[in-house]
């Protein structure tokens, strides 16, 4: 098959394969001709401010305009229209999501890709990312359900299921995203020591997860940088890849008793592998969001649902040409 994405390919997806049923379980029934709806369509033009009155003038949109990309917005008042845009009629609830995209970590890539590229080693940080957020979503706040959802290109997006979220205005979600972040700064100059006592779990599984992933993928040379000597950067890394669970007490235990050390080697932990969250996907009440299981307009990929985010790679992702076959 001609992997050219063609606008018939579009639209027989859309009628023959795109589960709709599944989708909805996703935003529910309930108030769904005030949900607000965007599509990229045609020549690349965005258009959104557009509603539906059941999930079958949704399909048939999707299908006779060959959509390239589909998102999902918030629920308002009134159904959204150009007579009646988001702008002018009020908001009552949206989604709780988190984005997270392999291009913010350019800055901290050393395996040479850049922008949308990816490799097995890069893709980790992504994983790391969803994986933190997870925990942190289920273990701090005490929320039941999260799915992770492939983007279909470069990055994935977790959806907070519960429904109590979807009722978060916009200064309660900046308040998670403040927990998450108190290391937000984009050098991430922040150092670990510094995260008050309120935030200990948080504090304490940066340990186990991001300084833990960090050590055990590192290199003695690299290590050594930082001032551990080559022979005890060699035992650290042994120590923690031979180490089913890790934590705080460990990480006391295995790096040198040394401040100046310990400070440059949180520094680049935190730096180089500590989640990085679009955060005004999360905190913007307003904004819309990729449709679980659309096509990607620009790889033709779909984007799925993600069921072991330790073991996903985005090239696993069906295609649009896979799903008409």
């Amino acid at each position: 098959m001609n992997n050219e994405l063609k606008p018939e390919f579009l639209a027989e997806y859309y009628e023959k394969k795109f589960p709709m049923d599944y989708f909805m379980s996703f935003i529910g029934l309930s108030n769904f001709s005030n949900r607000e709806f965007g599509f990229v369509v045609g020549k690349d033009a965005f258009v959104r401010n557009i509603s539906f009155q059941n999930t079958d003038q949704l399909r048939e949109y999707m299908i006779n305009n060959a959509v390239k990309h589909a998102y999902v917005g918030a629920i308002y008042d009134t159904s959204p229209s150009r007579e009646s845009p988001i702008q002018k009629i009020e908001w009552k609830g949206r989604e709780f999501i988190f984005d997270i995209d392999i291009d913010e970590y350019d800055l901290v890539r050393k395996c040479g890709c850049k922008g949308d590229q990816y490799c097995k080693e890069c893709w980790s940080l992504v994983q790391d990312a969803a994986i933190f957020i997870d925990e942190t979503m289920k273990d701090d706040f005490g929320f039941k359900d999260v799915i992770w959802i492939f983007s279909g290109r470069r990055g994935v997006h977790g959806w907070v299921m519960d429904k109590i979220t979807q009722d978060f205005n916009q200064a309660q979600r900046v308040a998670i995203l403040n927990y998450l972040t108190f290391i937000h700064d984009e050098k991430r100059t922040q150092s670990i020591e510094e995260i008050p006592n309120e935030a200990k779990p948080l504090r304490n599984r940066i340990y186990s997860l991001v300084a833990k992933s960090f050590l055990e993928k590192s290199t003695p040379e690299q290590l050594k940088e930082l001032g551990i000597s080559l022979n005890k950067a060699k035992e650290i890394i042994q120590n923690v890849q031979l180490s089913k669970q890790f934590n705080h007490t460990q990480y006391n235990i295995i790096i040198p008793n040394d401040t100046l050390v310990r400070r440059k080697l949180s520094d680049e932990f935190i730096l180089r592998r500590y989640p990085r969250i679009d955060r005004k996907v999360t905190m913007d009440t307003r904004r819309v969001s990729r449709m679980p299981y659309s096509v990607h307009g620009k790889t033709g990929q779909i984007a799925i649902v993600i069921k072991d985010i330790r073991n996903f790679y985005p090239d696993s992702a069906p295609t649009i040409w896979e799903s008409l076959m």
